[in-house]
């Protein structure tokens, strides 16, 4: 008999005896009276009386460890081809190799798949079946891809993850290879925010800078409009000037996406500190702000009108209200009273100014560079002695509000086109706030104290000189300018005497 049935012979005999016993006993007179006290010992009893009847059968009985494992081993033989064909699958899949890329413009499915170096029809028809998968057949420009593939081409999985305006809508969408099946699945994605620094001293020019700093092109893309106008400290950047940049990279799942939003920027050039900081207008499109809250790049006025009715949305198609004809209505009509005061939306230079009588009627047309251009179409008039070629400035009265051309009232048909594309100025994402609140200043002073002292730190390892002191230096000497000229209203002249006033202290 084996070890554990002779424990399970003597444990059964001992708790019969012992039962019988408690019967006995329980049934005396002279104990009747205290059965009430006696459930916790009897429940004690009977545990010692158990653990002791165990031990005791371990000690007499085999031991367990002696008892020997018993396996049977079967032999026979295996067909070679079944025994090939097994190898062969661990061969193909016993390996992946992970590839990655950014989907370039005008990428296809096809050459997606070129590009990673893929060769799987089977994938294709696939991935071409499934609606879900309809993202991968038509990518878009700067989409992040990643994908595995086995040593003979196939496909195991790829992946592509696609951002949403807002951070809820970002997802990824993929394909996994199971032996010779195929599976799809969508994921919401969180993507993973940090932040990059790149600082170093400028080569002669923009574009020589971008490439000695190794500044990524994407970025090197928005640092261009950070500052527009005639003050682009880096459209003028030269030898020896610091450049400093602090902006985003997404991660998700541990893959690099992306750059995302250039945060900051700061170009030293001899004392002179020129910062501009990144920041959101509440649910508005954002910016690039000085610390005093002033735009540092072109900001569009949405409703170039001191009154702001809207009549006629934006609108792809529309049945024009005096010809009755279904036509692309581009623009967004606001009503205004006939002689209400037409504004530049943002600084530019005047392109055409004239008639069409069976259209616009007295228009204006500015363009604002970059490839953005405005038109101001049905004025009652346009401004005494507006001509193309003239500059003019954000908020400047350029005609006035009338019903010329084909309009059924007066209003003013507003076209605001980028890159050749007319878009909604109401809606377009577009910085279109000039000045910052006393709020929003404090807000972004304390977005941009961190940042501030990021930008000391990388100086101070470059033996530069450090921004904090050379902007303080230079508050300094623009307060002592002040005073010396005795008028708070002529401030702007006070900054331009200030590098006067900085070689006195000097000196």
């Amino acid at each position: 008999m084996t070890a554990p049935s002779l424990i399970a012979r003597q444990l059964r005999t001992a708790g019969r005896a012992f039962r019988s016993w408690l019967k006995v006993w329980a049934s005396s007179p002279l104990l009747h009276a205290c059965r009430l006290s006696t459930g916790a010992a009897t429940a004690g009893i009977a545990s010692m009386v158990v653990i002791g009847t165990t031990g005791a059968m371990l000690g007499v009985s085999p031991s367990l460890a002696q008892e020997k494992h018993r396996a049977d081993f079967v032999t026979g033989s295996v067909d070679d081809s079944v025994l090939t064909q097994a190898l062969d699958a661990l061969r193909r899949n016993g390996s992946v190799t992970p590839r990655s890329l950014t989907v370039r413009n005008g990428e296809t499915l096809s050459s997606l798949l070129a590009r990673l170096e893929v060769v799987d029809p089977q994938a294709v028809s696939y991935i071409r079946s499934q609606r879900m998968l309809r993202p991968l057949v038509m990518p878009q420009d700067g989409q992040y891809v990643n994908a595995g593939v086995l040593p003979d081409g196939r496909l195991a999985f790829l992946h592509l993850y696609l951002e949403g305006p807002h951070p809820q809508d970002s997802r990824r969408i993929e394909v996994t290879r199971t032996g010779e099946l195929f599976a799809a699945a969508e994921y919401p994605v969180a993507f993973d925010t940090l932040e990059e620094s790149i600082s170093g001293v400028a080569s002669s020019g923009f574009v020589a800078t971008v490439e000695s700093l190794r500044i990524p092109a994407d970025i090197a893309e928005q640092l261009k409009v950070v500052w527009e106008g005639a003050d682009n400290p880096v459209r003028t950047l030269k030898q020896g000037d610091s450049l400093r940049l602090v902006f985003e990279r997404k991660f998700a799942g541990g893959d690099f996406i992306r750059n995302g939003q250039l945060l900051a920027v700061q170009v030293v050039s001899g004392e002179d500190v020129h910062e501009a900081y990144w920041f959101e207008n509440d649910s508005r499109a954002g910016g690039f702000y000085t610390l005093a809250g002033r735009a540092s790049q072109q900001t569009f006025m949405r409703v170039p009108l001191d009154v702001k009715d809207v009549s006629s949305e934006f609108a792809p198609l529309r049945r024009h209200p005096v010809t009755g004809v279904v036509r692309p209505h581009n623009g967004t009509d606001f009503r205004a009273p006939s002689g209400s005061r037409i504004f530049a939306a943002a600084d530019g230079v005047v392109t055409f100014v004239g008639y069409e009588r069976k259209g616009y009627g007295r228009y204006v047309k500015i363009d604002h560079g970059l490839g953005r251009t405005t038109l101001y179409a049905h004025m009652s008039r346009i401004t005494k002695n507006l001509r193309a070629g003239q500059k003019v400035e954000r908020g400047d009265v350029i005609g006035y509000v009338g019903r010329t051309g084909l309009a059924t009232g007066p209003h003013l048909h507003y076209e605001l086109m980028f890159d050749g594309v007319q878009i909604n100025p109401r809606t377009a994402d577009l910085p279109d706030t000039e000045n910052l609140t006393a709020f929003q200043v404090a807000q972004l002073k304390t977005i941009a104290r961190p940042i501030q002292a990021r930008f000391d730190l990388l100086a101070e390892s470059e033996s530069l000189p450090v921004p904090t002191v050379l902007r303080t230096h230079r508050d300094d000497a623009t307060a002592v300018a002040k005073h010396l000229l005795g008028d708070e209203e002529q401030a702007e002249g006070a900054s331009r005497v200030a590098h006067r006033v900085t070689s006195m202290k000097e000196d």
